[in-house]
């Protein structure tokens, strides 16, 4: 592994571990000096596929150092500290698009959910839903 949180302490990395794109970035991005910036990491950690994964491995491992699952050790230490802290759901980029033209069934058939589910991930990151089309009942 090239970069990302340091899987070298422990006898078999997870399986997901391949899959992230901290592995294909410069390692002090995830471990900046104290006082230095960690948005290059979390930047990384937005796009990644296996962000959940990781998290959970942080918060299951007690990591203490670095950006895990896109969250800096103090964010961590409030998320298990504070109340629950609600992940936000990787579909609403995708919904937040296609809100602008389609109705929630029509978002629905395209993600391979239902209308309840897509109306959840629009209240929970504020989307508006489309307005229905000229015609339609």
């Amino acid at each position: 592994m090239k970069g990302g949180p340091d899987f070298l302490n422990i006898e078999k990395p997870p399986e997901w571990v391949a899959d992230g794109l901290c592995a294909e970035t410069d390692p002090e991005a995830f471990y900046p000096e104290k006082g230095g910036s960690a948005r290059e990491a979390k930047r990384v950690c937005t796009h990644c596929t296996v962000r959940a994964e990781c998290l959970s491995y942080a918060l299951a491992h007690d990591e203490r150092f670095g950006v895990w699952g896109g969250l800096s050790e103090r964010e961590r230490r409030r998320m298990r500290n504070g109340p629950p802290v609600r992940m936000p759901d990787r579909r609403a980029g995708t919904v937040r698009q296609l809100a602008t033209s389609l109705t929630d069934p029509e978002i629905a058939t395209r993600l391979g959910c239902s209308p309840r589910t897509v109306l959840r991930i629009r209240i929970a990151a504020g989307i508006r839903a489309a307005r229905p089309r000229a015609g339609a009942a």
